[in-house]
């Protein structure tokens, strides 16, 4: 599978999309990125602002920079510690490679501890009456490890994961594209059954699989229900049952309050868009109810959009953030700190003569490295907290649900391409 560690976070700008906004454009051409708003003065988000409205998305120090201050302590890493726990390396130390050299700098890693690491060698190597909140702080960084990787052959486009049924088994649910259509897709719903995926469910959709979203959106105490371009499905009690939507549904994502309840988003005509429920009494293809303003990110526990990332970059974010097509928010640990999650593109990068003139070069796009990684929401200017390691293509597609079971939270990932080169990859990294 390849190396699968972390990578360390980054310090600085790892690609130059703000001078080739050309070539990234090419790259990401047709892929959608969730929609993302403004900091206000109170350093809660706009989820809706218009492109046209432009601030400073960054407030203050973000919480990597107070946790570093907070790490005295050095040890020898201990691999089987990490293994004994079932934890990333970063866990416990400063670095996802602690004592290893850095492949970009040559510069050996430190060793150093964290809290969490800290505690953990006061009391016996165990975790016994460890509290994240009291050790870490509320704007303790994510942590991730990865806990499977799987090929996917069927091209699917989206990928996510929930409790559709209402057996308490999270399933995962995919859009698939239709070779040579752009305007139909596959929906499928798949159950783990210890060695694969298997298809419970698929039926046709008459709308492109760049569309999907999946929650609660009939209730917290129903199915997860499914939402895509062409109608809505759920889940009667014996059967999944389709409604069709009026026309084409721009559907931009999901989001989760902070209260527990779950809507879809859709764009409005004009621009900005709104949260609905979804009520599945409803005749015929009027199932959205309840409009609402799109909430900002201050009512918000998680949420993720879809659009061009033009959008992003218009609003001021950093083309590293937005070029990638992919944003959400999300508060990890409910400790009311949200963190900003994207897909990130590393676009590989040849010089070549230019053919309009010879005697000159030219850098053209060879392809990109995808990558998922994470931001202080309230400091998106800042460092990276978190990545993933470079994933097999790029991120189409990222849930929070694990479909093999496992209950924990975490990254749902599908991307573009697999090793084999023959399907498409999807990662499941478990929250630490």
């Amino acid at each position: 599978m390849g190396d699968l560690t972390p990578r360390p976070p980054s310090l600085a700008a790892r690609s130059s999309l703000g001078k080739g906004v050309t070539v990234a454009s090419a790259v990401v051409q047709g892929l959608s990125a969730p929609l993302m708003g403004r900091a206000d003065s109170d350093g809660t988000y706009k989820l809706w602002s218009p492109p046209s409205l432009r601030s400073g998305l960054g407030k203050g120090a973000g919480g990597l920079g107070l946790l570093l201050l907070l790490l005295p302590g050095m040890a020898l890493a201990r691999p089987e510690y990490a293994a004994k726990e079932t934890k990333a390396c970063l866990y416990c130390h400063r670095s996802p490679t602690p004592g290893a050299a850095n492949p970009r700098t040559g510069v050996r890693e430190t060793t150093e501890r964290n809290p969490r690491g800290l505690y953990y060698a006061a009391h016996n190597h165990t975790f016994q009456g460890y509290q994240e909140l009291a050790v870490m702080g509320k704007e303790s960084p994510p942590v991730f490890h990865l806990a499977w990787k799987e090929e996917l052959r069927d091209l699917p486009r989206r990928a996510l994961a929930a409790d559709v049924v209402g057996d308490g088994m999270v399933r995962l649910v995919t859009l698939n594209e239709q070779a040579g259509s752009k305007t139909a897709s596959t929906l499928t719903v798949q159950k783990w059954d210890g060695k694969a995926f298997v298809t419970e469910f698929s039926a046709p959709v008459q709308a492109s699989a760049e569309r999907l979203a999946v929650g609660k959106f009939a209730g917290a105490n129903r199915p997860a229900v499914i939402v895509t371009a062409g109608g809505l499905w759920y889940w009667d009690g014996k059967a999944f049952v389709s409604k069709p939507a009026s026309g084409l549904l721009p559907v931009l994502g999901a989001t989760r309050l902070r209260n527990g309840e779950e809507r879809v988003l859709i764009t409005e005509p004009g621009g900005g868009a709104k949260a609905y429920r979804v009520d599945t009494d409803a005749a015929g293809s009027g199932w959205l109810a309840d409009g609402t303003e799109a909430p900002a990110s201050s009512q918000v526990a998680w949420g993720d959009m879809h659009s061009q990332p033009g959008f992003f970059t218009a609003m001021g974010l950093a083309n590293d953030i937005a070029s990638g097509g992919l944003i959400g928010l999300w508060d990890t640990r409910n400790f009311g700190t949200l963190f900003l999650y994207y897909a990130r593109i590393e676009l590989e990068l040849v010089t070549q003569p230019d053919p309009k003139d010879p005697t000159k070069t030219i850098q053209v796009g060879k392809g990109a490295s995808g990558y998922v990684a994470f931001r202080n929401a309230r400091d998106t200017k800042g460092v990276e907290l978190w990545e993933t390691p470079k994933l097999d293509g790029i991120p189409f597609d990222i849930g929070l649900a694990d479909p093999k079971g496992s209950g924990r939270p975490g990254l749902l990932i599908l991307t573009s391409d697999s090793a084999s080169g023959k399907g498409r990859s999807l990662y499941f990294f478990a929250l630490d």
